[in-house]
């Protein structure tokens, strides 16, 4: 029996032949969620400084909460307590 070659991605990032490479990291939805609340806030806080809404603030809000609630969607539908 032939002694087993490892791999050559393996060995160019320095992986021993048993270990397995480090997993990707995940997208951090949670921050993603206030930086989508940061921008709704910014539009809330323009808004009230003008003293009306224009196109521009509402156009904010709705990316801005659209956002954050896809953000939080992806983020629980992720979620597991189980170790990966």
């Amino acid at each position: 029996m032939a002694p087993s070659i490892p791999d050559r991605a393996a060995r160019r990032h320095g992986y021993a032949a048993g270990m397995a490479e480090p997993r990707k990291r995940s997208m951090r939805w949670g921050l993603l969620t206030l930086l989508f609340l940061a921008i709704a806030l910014a539009s809330i806080l323009t808004s009230n400084g003008q003293g009306r809404y224009t196109l521009l603030t509402l156009a904010g809000l709705i990316v801005g909460f659209g956002g954050a609630g896809y953000c939080t969607w992806q983020g629980l539908k992720g979620f597991t307590w189980l170790p990966r």
